[in-house]
């Protein structure tokens, strides 16, 4: 068994990074000694070969590989990986702690590398027990930082965020964190600190509409229809998003590669993979086509032929 090594699954990803903490703290292994990859997005080479790394100017150093849905029956990992993998954990590498997060209701038992995972190293699953109140959820959670929420200000907050308890809790962290000096948060403090997830839903849309995947598209328009965003704003931001995505294919032309990107636009390197991923495969004839039929709709809804309501749910229904 390999103590230095564990496998944290199930559907609660707030307790996995939670148990993950406690892992790294119990290990006395700080922040800056720790490295996260995200093995839908990279695989897990890179992991490995960093958990192989000696550490620098400490005892021990921490591996988290997130997302890993090559646990799952809708695997995407090489005969290659599988044996890399298997191979660092045999080795037992006692200066690495390495946590592999699965944040899914169930893996695929019949697996090989879950068969192993299983017998060879620590493993734990997180699912959520119980209906969570969201509202005593938040105004516990901001009562424990000495702060206090007026009753309109937290309507506003809890319909404008996903309720589960992941998610909650990173928009509640970011909320304290926005109201550091203050006593109590009001309506127009939820209003600024909430606006940049709405960038991300639209982001996520233009994702879903790449995808093709009809049903998360519409899932995320009804989101932000229930927090009473404006329908010429949803327009004008899924039109900067396709004008984004012309840019990008602009830079690739040029040369640039991901890391280019993610500095170019200043944003996340998950961001950055699917703002490349999609400049690679959508063509360029389609995004324009896009772009003009919303400069279209636009005239219409201002001209008064069409209600924006409505000329926005028929664009995303027809494409």
């Amino acid at each position: 068994m390999n103590n230095n090594c564990f496998l944290f699954y199930g559907n609660d990803n707030f307790l996995i990074k939670k148990q993950t903490k406690k892992i790294f703290v119990q290990n006395s292994i700080n922040e800056d000694a720790i490295e996260t990859y995200d093995a839908e997005e990279e695989g897990i080479h890179l992991a490995l070969s960093n958990a192989l790394t000696l550490p620098f100017l400490v005892d021990k150093k921490g591996v988290i590989i997130k997302n890993a849905s090559f646990l799952t029956k809708q695997a995407k990992i090489t005969k290659e990986e599988i044996e890399d993998l298997i191979r660092f954990l045999d080795m037992n590498v006692k200066e690495t702690i390495l946590v592999i997060q699965a944040p899914y209701d169930k893996l695929d038992n019949q697996s090989k590398i879950v068969k192993y995972l299983k017998k060879h190293i620590i493993t734990k699953q997180y699912n959520n027990q119980k209906e969570l109140n969201v509202y005593d959820f938040v105004k516990e959670t901001l009562a424990e930082n000495k702060l206090k929420i007026e009753p309109f200000a937290l309507t506003q907050f809890v319909n404008r965020i996903n309720h589960d308890l992941d998610s909650l809790n990173n928009e509640v962290e970011k909320l304290i964190s926005f109201s550091y000096g203050k006593d109590i948060i009001n309506s127009d403090m939820v209003s600024e600190i909430t606006s940049k997830d709405i960038d991300e839903n639209i982001y996520d849309l233009v994702n879903a509409l790449f995808n093709n995947d009809k049903t998360k598209l519409m899932e995320i328009y009804r989101d932000l229809n229930q927090i009473n965003t404006n329908p010429i704003w949803i327009l004008s931001s899924i039109t900067n998003k396709f004008l984004e995505i012309l840019h990008t294919k602009a830079l690739l032309k040029m040369g640039y590669n991901q890391k280019d990107i993610l500095k170019y636009f200043n944003i996340s390197s998950g961001r950055a993979y699917y703002m490349k991923k999609n400049a690679e495969e959508v063509e360029e004839v389609l995004l324009e086509e896009y772009i003009n039929q919303l400069y279209d709709l636009d005239y219409q809804i201002k001209s008064g032929k069409i209600d924006k309501k409505l000329g926005l749910e028929l664009f995303l229904l027809k494409i």
